[in-house]
């Protein structure tokens, strides 16, 4: 945005957000949805159960490991004030950086011309005003942008004459996690081209940060509609801390031990450039760690505590973190005290036979861990990357040889080096089969190891990250207090008992009318209208339920929430029914003859007594619950081998993105606080977030609450206090 042209407003694209007619899109057929599973289907690899797509097996070039030190991005000074604000402006520049000295410079997009950008900092209730300035960029974006996805051309854009196309370079700045008026939030239709094109729904040239909320870890990042997952590939990502007074009295690392890793995948050429296919893809890894924007990079401790604010802002990947020592043996990662907003309820060990063995991030999570390494005066550690593996569903397993019996299977297991462990499954016809391996990923990762991947689509392995050399002594007394001890101020983000209303957001899969997959929040995509309109100042429950075969980072704008509990909730068919689950088998569930006794019932499954009647045999009876859905959900609950678990320890504390893995349902308390207007939610992987799984949500004041789209959703009318409200399609 050019200097000194505060309020320029031409060009405009758009007045109203509002698309054109769009064309529809396919439902999956069974078949097309298990391919697409099996091609998005390693753990590890990609957000917890997926993997990236690496179109021509695109290799980066060999590089030697931990041979140079890790960058320690500095914290910005402002640039004055504005209105009794603090003020920075923040120039977006195309600039060259040196990601490992055996490769070429690289040129890179990033805040203040560098990856990751500089660390932006305020005390709590301190008023920030922030201008981001990329007056200076070109007009060729660094990578091929596919029109395909929408927000690209002109026909994204209601009353646009396109007389000119959409400007390939355009950005929006979105500040990650932040309590923040809607206009200042940074969201996918706010951007601003270099010469002054705007999207729909810019309002402001600078953004006005209140920080009035729990103190923070977190990012500013490229929010652009269409663009997010190249934007922020190409470098503009930076980190964000808000300070406050109880902080600093729990005696944590400070100044030089206090350091933020800012961990992202990336891949390049051999000319140094970063690499990303030129069409679209669903996901996208890369096969080369970065770590504040050097590759594999090392770093000189002493021996005693740092404070690691971890930040992991990759388009896909997640990370499972475990500390090693030189013979390969895990050691004691250290005490997780934050997942990002405020503290966590108690500290969390992570390491061998501790609270956790693996602290696990998805794109755009965080982790602020203490880690001593006062036991390892001498000795040089890696952080390594080791996604817990869960049992998935992954797709097809059609890809591997399958037996049809068990011997055969521990046979084949015994050659792969499974020490005989078998699963079974059905095959296409309804038979019972058997395979290696006590699930499919760890039949599918052995099956590698031996033959080569069986697939084409196989997102790289990234297991090093960063190694730690400890010195033999520290340069100063260690005075930070004992991380075991400490007594965290923790701050619950909302209280689940006040919840007026709940919402179920499932998340699936289609097929666009390019033949792309395209996921989806409730059957409906990013411009379809909005749906849910929360009431300034209340709390809901929100069950975010994933039918999908892909695992979501889900983050909302605006608040932080709490994470109530998880739980998987069973088989999942994702044929013709839009990748919604269906359950038409009365009979496992018990009925009642009279509605006394389903009213019974239903009160002490806690339903109120709603009830619902069938025809059973030809005989009308009676069952708690609206409808069966109901019925199951709290049957399930209180009775079922898929009731709830809490959440994990190191999710009991402020968060604003979730990991919700397939097959799961995760549930989440919200406290609708300070700020009404809209706001999107969505997947964080990028690549899914540009196409096309983000919703708006409005939250309103006064009598418009709770007021949703009655199309958009099975409206309880007389229920409001358990309003269960799903906008399924």
């Amino acid at each position: 945005m050019a200097s000194g042209n505060y309020g320029k407003r031409e060009p405009t694209i758009g007045t109203g957000g509002c698309e054109r007619e769009a064309l529809p899109m396919k439902r999956l057929s069974r078949r097309r949805l298990l391919q697409v599973g099996a091609a998005l289907g390693i753990a590890g690899a990609v957000s917890k159960s997926t993997v990236a797509e690496m179109d021509d097996h695109h290799s980066s070039p060999d590089l030697e490991k931990f041979v140079q030190p890790v960058p320690i991005p500095g914290e910005r000074e402002p640039d004055g004030k504005r209105r009794g604000a603090t003020y920075y402006e923040v120039s977006i520049e195309e600039a060259e950086q040196k990601f490992h000295p055996d490769l070429d410079p690289t040129t890179i997009w990033g805040f203040d011309g560098q990856f990751p950008g500089p660390i932006i900092a305020a005390d709590r209730n301190e008023r920030l005003a922030v201008r981001f300035d990329n007056e200076d960029m070109g007009e060729e974006h660094l990578f091929e942008v596919d029109e395909r996805i929408r927000g690209t051309t002109a026909d994204n854009y209601h009353m646009y004459d396109g007389d000119e196309p959409v400007p390939e370079v355009r950005h929006s700045v979105h500040f990650h996690g932040l309590n923040v008026p809607s206009e200042d939030d940074g969201q996918a239709d706010m951007w601003i081209s270099p010469d002054g094109v705007e999207g729909p729904r810019r309002a402001k040239d600078v953004q006005e940060i209140p920080n009035r909320q729990s103190r923070l870890t977190t990012t500013y990042h490229d929010h652009t509609r269409g663009l997010s997952r190249l934007n922020n590939y190409a470098g503009l990502v930076g980190p964000y801390f808000i300070k406050d007074r109880r902080e600093e009295r729990l005696d944590l690392p400070e100044g030089d031990y206090d350091v933020p890793l800012v961990i992202a995948d990336k891949a390049f050429t051999e000319d140094g450039q970063l690499y990303y296919p030129d069409e679209f893809v669903e996901d996208f890894v890369g096969d080369t760690a970065t770590v504040n924007g050097a590759v594999w990079p090392y770093m000189e401790v002493e021996p005693r505590r740092y404070r690691f604010r971890i930040i992991t802002p990759s388009n896909g990947r997640t990370f499972g973190f475990r500390l090693h020592d030189e013979d390969g043996h895990d050691v004691p990662l250290g005490h997780q005290i934050s997942a990002g907003h405020g503290f966590l309820k108690d500290v969390v060990e992570i390491g061998p036979d501790r609270d956790l063995e693996t602290l696990e991030l998805g794109p755009f999570e965080r982790a602020e861990v203490i880690v001593d390494f006062s036991e390892h005066a001498g000795e040089t550690l890696t952080l390594e990357n080791h996604v817990a593996h869960e049992d998935h569903d992954h797709g097809d397993h059609d890809d591997l040889p399958t037996y049809e019996t068990e011997e055969e299977a521990e046979e084949a297991s015994h050659d792969l080096g499974l020490e005989g462990r078998t699963h079974e499954m059905e095959d296409d016809h309804g038979h019972t089969v058997y395979a290696p391996g006590e699930d499919h990923h760890e039949y599918m990762m052995a099956w590698e190891e031996h033959h080569g991947d069986h697939d084409d689509h196989h997102g790289p392995d990234l297991q090093e990250i960063v190694q730690f050399r400890v010195a033999e002594e520290t340069e100063s007394a260690d005075e930070t207090a004992d991380p075991a001890t400490l007594d965290l101020p923790y701050r619950p983000a909302a209280n689940p008992e006040a919840a007026t209303t709940k919402r179920t957001m499932t998340m699936g899969m289609e097929e666009d009318e390019h033949g792309l997959v395209v996921h989806t929040l409730n059957g409906r995509r990013a411009s379809d209208p909005i749906a849910h309109r929360p009431q300034l100042g209340t709390t809901e429950i929100w069950d975010l339920k994933n039918d999908d075969h892909h695992a979501h980072p889900i983050h909302l704008h605006l608040v932080e929430f709490e994470v109530v509990g998880r739980r998987q909730h069973g088989d999942h068919d994702h044929g013709d029914n839009g990748g919604h689950t269906h359950h038409d088998d009365h009979d496992d569930l018990p009925t009642y003859d009279n509605r006394g006794q389903a009213i019974k019932a239903s009160r002490e499954l806690g339903l109120e007594g709603r009830i619902h009647e069938m025809e059973m045999d030809g005989e009308t009876v009676y069952a708690p619950g609206e409808d069966h859905h109901e019925y199951m959900e709290a049957w399930a609950e209180h009775h079922g081998e898929h009731a709830w678990e809490p959440a994990p320890p190191n999710e009991r504390g402020g968060k604003d993105t979730v990991m919700v893995d397939a097959g799961e349902t995760v549930r989440i308390a919200i406290k609708w606080g300070d700020h009404a207007g809209m706001y999107p939610f969505h997947c964080h992987t990028l690549e899914h977030e540009d196409h096309d799984m983000m919703r708006p949500f409005e939250v309103v004041s006064g009598n418009r609450g709770g007021h949703d789209d009655h199309d958009d959703h099975d409206d309880h009318d007389d229920h409001d206090d358990d309003h269960d409200d799903h906008d399924d399609h």
